[in-house]
């Protein structure tokens, strides 16, 4: 019998350390075994009003596979997002999973796994471009990782900027700093996340100090880009969720990619890194970038948690059996 699991069931269930786990260990075995782990890169499908979005993976190694379904603007609203997880051997539909808070989980921990892998192990300063949903759970996976003590903050709403610093400090003895520039929160940052929606680079290469770390996780759509060229230029690695998806996805490479100035053999997959196969930093001086995407295998890899979790609590609302 499937299960509903909603927003406030899953607050219940998973934390960001969880989420954390989770990504590791999904882009571990990725890395060590394609067989392992298959990502179905995002297709977007337009409709009238809008654009539906449809995501799956199969992580073989847990026995499930799972679909994502979401859409925006469509008939003047958002329409939801909702994911539906089967069990691989028998193709057994147990649970659908409502996915937006579990969305701004998977992408913070994908970056907080990047920064545990990229960046130098004695960063402390946190330069952060964007205050929504996505850069809450950004900065709490970063600082999970790393030894954080400072974090400036910059987004075109004053308001909002301060806001989001005035509630980070009830929580921690972390320095939160609202900024007037992007240029302010980028220049001597040792970490750097770019989550804004933004059609112009945000960032610039000029403002980047030796051994800086981005996590570049707004810009997944051809008209956005948030890298300028000089950015890309001076990193010394970069890599990518889903080196299949980025291609399409990423006009913060694929613009210098056009311009000659960039291979794509010269972006790896970040799984790699984590299972090992590669060393994405080999000095101090380093610059070097994760370009995040979203991808289908990290909601797999927490939606089964989650349902293990609901299961073994309890929780959840059983639906009809709707087997064909």
């Amino acid at each position: 019998m499937p299960l509903l699991i909603d927003e406030a069931c899953i607050k219940n269930l998973i934390t960001l350390d969880d989420a954390l786990a989770a990504v590791e260990e999904v882009f571990h075995a990725q890395g060590t075994s394609d067989a392992n782990v298959t990502n179905v890169p995002r297709v977007r499908v337009p409709v009238k009003g809008g654009i539906v979005r449809i995501t799956a993976a199969v992580l073989t190694y847990r026995g499930y596979y799972g679909v994502k379904i979401s859409s925006t603007a469509v008939f003047g609203r958002d329409a939801g997002r909702m994911f539906c997880l089967y069990r691989e051997d028998c193709g057994a539909l147990v649970a659908i999973v409502q996915v937006f808070a579990m969305g701004a989980l998977r992408t913070g921990a994908a970056s907080g796994v990047a920064t545990k892998y990229l960046a130098n192990e004695d960063a402390a300063v946190l330069g952060v471009l964007g205050s929504g949903r996505q850069a809450r759970t950004q900065v709490e996976a970063v600082c999970k990782v790393r030894p954080i003590r400072e974090v400036r903050v910059f987004s075109p709403n004053q308001a909002h900027r301060e806001a989001f610093c005035a509630d980070f400090k009830k929580f921690n003895k972390i320095k939160y700093v609202p900024v007037d520039t992007a240029e302010a929160a980028v220049r001597g940052a040792d970490v750097i996340v770019s989550a804004a929606t933004s059609e112009t680079p945000v960032v610039l290469g000029d403002w980047l100090k030796p051994g800086a770390h981005i996590n570049a996780i707004g810009a997944n759509y051809e008209h956005r880009r948030e890298l300028d060229r000089d950015a890309v230029c001076a990193a010394k690695f970069i890599c990518a969720d889903d080196i299949e998806q980025v291609r399409y996805e990423s006009s913060d490479l694929a613009e210098p990619v056009k311009a000659g100035l960039l291979r794509w053999e010269n972006v790896h997959p970040l799984a790699q890194v984590v299972a090992g196969r590669l060393k994405g930093r080999t000095a101090r001086e380093d610059i070097t970038i994760f370009k995040s995407l979203g991808v289908a295998i990290e909601d797999v890899a927490l939606a089964v948690r989650v349902y293990e979790r609901a299961v073994a609590s309890g929780l959840g609302v059983p639906l009809p059996d709707i087997a064909g």
